[in-house]
């Protein structure tokens, strides 16, 4: 006979989850009595948000699910942030929670971190919020929403336990094996999709983050077609930077002048895999795109959304359809002829790369971040000035390599999705890139680091102000007009000894690569501090 909390333990392990991440607290105590006898590994978090940043980190650079356990309430609200984050950019991401006892839950009667309905609050920020009410449903619940997370479009599941079902004892049935739903396209699909292609004169490809899965196909895609290759933030890296064919986050959203215009307005078929083509990467749609799309998208709302009805839409796995279309392209290479070549590509590349390096008084700190920084490291941003520029201008040659709040936009994010990064895949160099800002939203998880040993640069780009904020402030009302944007901060250095770790202050960006060099060598977590001039 195991108890409830056994049971959910053991169906984590049954799912495979490796990592947990969390704080423990009176409501948990039968999860973390199980856990002491368990293969998983826990990660003790010093706040929930830091949890559950680090269980999406985790999530983005390793493709498998993040797992965290969080309390009842207040555990809850502190992690609802860092779930609207893995909701928004399609992180598959698992909260475990605990519930107050089933005969008191949501009639608010003063129990301890009482909270009226937590399951329909998380279902806000979900693609399931689930309420356990009986034992023979823990190891189910616990097991599909490790499945449920990855399956489909991968986004956030929450599982809420009751304490006295977790204390009850029972017999644990685990559910068979399953390997998730990955919908594959149609061989119409297919067919038309590559008539299209093949019949184009100038054919762009765009990527997004549903297609970090499929770069070896739609590399070679690029190559039979002779089709350049564009991407979102989150597909940087599906096609690398340095390849012939691929421009990287080539269109900036923000600039006045793209040089990626004359290559869209000219194209006349796009394929859009894993974009929704939102927003924030279009400037509401500004970006030029040719009439005839062929969107690729698991989620149908998704391949409709944003520039109209597109000439195709499939609906199936990014993956399974990039490599279905290969195969199809494959068969008629005979036929088709590269429609530009990597010289004409070259040109595009240079005028997109002059304009980067034009636009930011920064280019050296990101030259030596690149330079530091191996071919397959891992750099996790934060919403900072220095990271909006590295959006278009910091090279990513692997996919997973370079992991950004991008839609939720929230601070905070770097240190603690770092530390989960660098847990999932601890062979590969990572580092953090912060604002002194955004920094301090979540710099408790320093103690996270230190405690787990957790090898990390972290550079933090100092320039006492909320720098965006101020921008925005002057553009609209005036350069004399700003407020509450101005920070008085911790000496960095100081900060790193007070946690008995290494802090450097550079002030040169030859300075900075080196002191990222030797972090990588360090065995533990290492503050680089930059000091950069206000540029507003």
């Amino acid at each position: 006979m195991r108890t409830g909390g056994a049971a959910a333990i053991e169906a984590l392990e049954a799912a495979g989850v490796e990592v947990v991440f969390g704080i423990p607290g009176v409501h948990t105590l039968a999860l973390y009595d199980a856990l002491q006898g368990s293969s998983i590994r826990h990660i003790l978090a010093r706040h929930e948000q830091g949890a559950g940043f680090m269980a999406d980190g985790y999530a983005r650079a390793t493709g498998k699910p993040g797992v965290a356990i969080i309390i009842t309430g207040p555990g809850i609200t502190n992690v609802a942030t860092p779930v609207g984050e893995a909701y928004s950019d399609s992180s598959p991401v698992v909260i475990i929670s605990s519930q107050i006892e089933r005969p008191y839950r949501n009639n608010m009667r003063g129990n301890l971190h009482d909270i009226r309905d937590q399951s329909g609050l998380m279902s806000i920020l979900t693609k399931k919020s689930v309420s356990v009410d009986a034992f023979d449903k823990i190891a189910v619940e616990v097991y599909n929403a490790v499945q449920d997370s990855a399956s489909g479009r991968p986004r956030p599941v929450h599982v809420e336990l009751p304490i006295d079902l977790m204390l009850e004892k029972g017999r644990v049935c685990l559910p068979a094996h399953s390997s998730g739903y990955r919908p594959f396209p149609s061989r119409e699909h297919v067919d038309e999709a590559t008539a299209m292609l093949a019949g184009a004169r100038k054919p762009v490809i765009y990527v997004g983050g549903g297609a970090v899965d499929a770069s070896a196909a739609i590399t070679e895609i690029a190559e039979i077609l002779g089709a350049p290759v564009i991407s979102s933030v989150m597909g940087k890296g599906v096609v690398s930077d340095d390849h012939p064919y691929g421009l990287g986050h080539a269109w900036n959203p923000w600039a006045d002048e793209n040089p990626a215009d004359e290559l869209l307005k000219d194209a006349d078929v796009m394929l859009v895999i894993g974009s929704k083509l939102g927003a924030q990467e279009t400037n509401y749609w500004k970006m030029p795109a040719p009439d005839k799309l062929i969107r690729v998208d698991i989620d149908p709302a998704e391949a409709m959304v944003n520039y109209g009805p597109p000439a195709l839409a499939i609906i199936a796995d990014a993956r399974a359809t990039s490599d279905a279309l290969l195969e199809s392209l494959r068969s008629q290479r005979g036929s088709i002829s590269a429609k530009m070549s990597p010289e004409d590509v070259q040109g595009y590349r240079a005028r997109i790369q002059k304009q980067d390096e034009g636009d930011t008084p920064f280019a050296g700190h990101i030259d030596a971040l690149r330079k530091a920084i191996p071919r397959d490291g891992i750099i996790v941003q934060d919403m900072t000035m220095m990271s909006y520029r590295m959006n278009d201008s910091y090279p990513a040659y692997l996919p997973r390599t370079y992991l950004f709040p991008s839609t939720y936009g929230t601070l905070g994010f770097s240190l603690p999705a770092a530390i989960g990064a660098k847990i999932g895949r601890p062979e590969t160099p990572v580092v953090a890139i912060a604002g002194d800002g955004g920094f301090q939203f979540t710099m408790q998880e320093l103690a996270t680091a230190v405690q787990h040993n957790v090898s990390l640069p972290i550079v933090i780009f100092n320039d006492s102000t909320y720098t965006a904020v101020k921008d925005a402030m002057h553009w609209h009302y005036g350069e004399e007009r700003s407020m509450a944007v101005d920070l008085v901060n911790p000496d960095y250095v100081k900060l790193a000894a007070a946690y008995g770790i290494p802090g450097v202050r550079v002030d040169k960006p030859e300075d900075l690569q080196q002191a990222v060099t030797d972090a990588f060598a360090h065995n533990g977590p290492t503050i680089i501090d930059v000091p950069i001039p206000k540029v507003v």
